[in-house]
């Protein structure tokens, strides 16, 4: 009996470790076999700084091109440009009005998880002929629709630094090269 109680425990001991299989890191072999994305997004930014009472909501098209350096860190070349003229009032108080200002960004993204990315980054802004430094927070997703292609919805948020700025929501399609 002891010899049957024996066995009968080691089968079973053996059973459940040939059925437990360690956790790995689950790598995300996407981003090793494609290694760049370019996105086209579509969005509209809020601008507070207009005359009057409320919010300025701008349209405004994006293209964005990632690396993924690992599966965790990427860098982004992004640009948007706002289709729309409008009128910001600067912190001096002069109203002044925007033709079609361009953005042209470069980003650090982190991944958090599978789908969600947080980046930081610097950039320019071409309003009026002129360039003025910017620095753009983000959060970007990433839903996967097969192996290459994938929606994009992104929320961030670019501070200029001569005080204003402007939230913007976009979504996009992307594709890895």
């Amino acid at each position: 009996m002891k010899h049957l109680l024996t066995f009968c425990a080691a089968a079973a001991l053996t059973t459940l470790h040939a059925q437990h299989q360690p956790a790995e890191d689950q790598a995300d072999p996407h981003h090793h076999r494609h290694p760049v994305r370019v996105a086209l997004l579509l969005g509209h930014g809020m601008v507070p700084e207009v005359p009057g009472d409320g919010v300025f909501f701008v349209p405004s098209w994006g293209l964005d091109v990632d690396y993924h350096l690992t599966d965790n860190w990427s860098l982004g070349w992004h640009s948007d440009v706002e289709i729309e003229n409008y009128m910001v009032t600067l912190p001096d108080g002069e109203e002044v009005e925007l033709e079609m200002p361009l953005i042209t960004t470069l980003d650090v993204f982190y991944r958090l998880n599978h789908n969600l990315l947080v980046g930081i980054g610097g950039g320019l802004t071409l309003e009026n002929t002129e360039w003025k430094p910017l620095m753009r927070v983000a959060v970007e997703g990433e839903v996967p629709m097969n192996d290459r292609w994938e929606w994009t919805p992104t929320l961030f948020l670019d501070q200029r630094l001569d005080g204003r700025q402007v939230w913007t929501f976009a979504v996009g399609v992307a594709h890895y090269l």
